[in-house]
């Protein structure tokens, strides 16, 4: 049962990346090259204890099992050839790895001679290396490492199996060399367009996502438009109590494996960057029928946000949720997003109740609009409507009181 469980779910992701890729818009005359390069074990190896290769910020943790790495390495050593790395250059001319951070990672232990420690739920979380000060081989280390032997199985002549250290550092000179230079593929991707470098990324890295297990479009976001914004979001994810609380009913909950939790804060915001109020009416500007896109052109326009900019969204996200009590877990994150964004624009902010939360949720008005579709303009427009009329009525009411 839990072989069809995982079968349904690589299946459900794959058609998820499939839909990603489909609905990220190809730009008209934005050109694309590619520079293929051959570059050596070593020489990539060197590179990342200089820094020239980085990680970017994908919720996906590093988790090849040490199984795994020893065959990659058998693969090196057999001459065997590794499948390409897909690249590209931040402004720091570092190269990006777009596609190959478990294959990186794992050559880089091998290097070292080293693995995991941990067996049981083994992984690096790479989304800090950067931020860390610390050299690439620190931070490994600082995730947990033992020493590791690796070995290579093979049939003598007479079939009896030999095993055979391959350890890097326990190799021959003669060896060791022809490693050394063992060719590695480095796909490197410019895009000529600064105005769409992002957008376009993004949808080359869908294309590639849709081998092997597909990350979310959430993830997919974290590696392309990675920023200051972005920085606050995953701040706010980690460490907000109250915020864990509210996404998943408990405030000890492990972050989201795919990155949901940090897409519901991002359309929190994209929300409040997109829709406008004026006499009781909600309209959503810069909607093109997909949340999928509206969440990419926030990503972009977010690059260019002021400090003073960011820390205007982190407030209003923090002091949302000192102002709601809790969610029902029914349609947990449409909930959230409408009820924050019709309370960021009302002037008197209420508290919201659990029981004013679920009287919402279940009004007609609301359940209308989820029931006819969650992503059309007209609905999101009407459950706004909707939510920002029951809760002017409490804050009506509570005015009154206080007078």
């Amino acid at each position: 049962m839990e072989k069809d469980d995982n079968k349904k779910n690589g299946e459900d992701r794959y058609g998820e990346a499939v839909e990603t890729a489909h609905e990220i818009d190809i730009i008209e005359d934005v050109m694309i090259q590619t520079a293929t390069t051959q570059m050596s074990f070593s020489a990539i190896m060197i590179g990342l204890e200089r820094g020239d290769y980085v990680t970017p910020r994908f919720q996906r943790m590093y988790r090849w099992s040490e199984e795994q790495v020893g065959e990659l390495a058998i693969s090196l050593v057999r001459g065997m050839p590794i499948p390409p790395i897909y690249c590209y250059r931040n402004k720091e001319q570092q190269i990006v790895i777009l596609d190959g951070q478990q294959r990186i990672i794992s050559l880089y232990l091998y290097y070292i001679g080293k693995c995991l420690a941990r067996k049981k739920n083994a992984f690096v979380d790479s989304r800090f290396m950067l931020e860390s000060g610390l050299s690439f081989r620190e931070f490994l280390e600082s995730c947990g490492l033992k020493d590791k032997t690796y070995e290579m199985i093979y049939k003598g002549k007479n079939g009896e199996d030999k095993t055979v250290d391959i350890t890097y550092d326990n190799l021959s000179d003669r060896l060791k060399r022809k490693i050394d230079f063992a060719p590695i593929t480095i796909v490197e991707i410019n895009v000529d367009s600064k105005e769409y470098r992002e957008r376009t990324l993004h949808k080359i890295f869908a294309n590639l996502n849709m081998g092997g297990i597909p990350l979310s479009s959430q993830e997919l976001r974290n590696g392309i438009y990675s920023c200051k914004f972005y920085d606050m979001l995953y701040e706010i994810n980690d460490s907000s109590l109250k915020w864990r609380y509210l996404y998943s009913g408990n405030q000890h909950a492990d972050i989201n494996k795919e990155s949901k939790d940090v897409e519901l804060l991002l359309r929190r915001c994209s929300f409040k960057y997109f829709v406008n109020k004026e006499d009781g009416k909600f309209t959503l500007t810069g909607y093109k029928g997909k949340i999928t896109t509206l969440l990419d052109d926030f990503s972009e326009i977010v690059q260019q946000f002021t400090e003073n900019q960011i820390q205007e969204y982190r407030e209003s996200l923090v002091a949302f949720f000192d102002s709601i009590e809790s969610v029902s877990s029914k349609k947990r994150e449409l909930a959230l997003v409408s009820l924050f964004v019709v309370w960021d624009w009302m002037e008197d902010k209420p508290f919201i109740s659990k029981e004013k939360c679920d009287e919402i949720i279940n009004s007609d008005g609301y359940t209308k609009t989820i029931s006819s579709g969650t992503s059309g303009r007209t609905e999101i427009e009407e459950r706004l409507r909707s939510v920002y009329e029951q809760l002017s009525i409490d804050s009506q009411q509570n005015n009154g009181i206080n007078m």
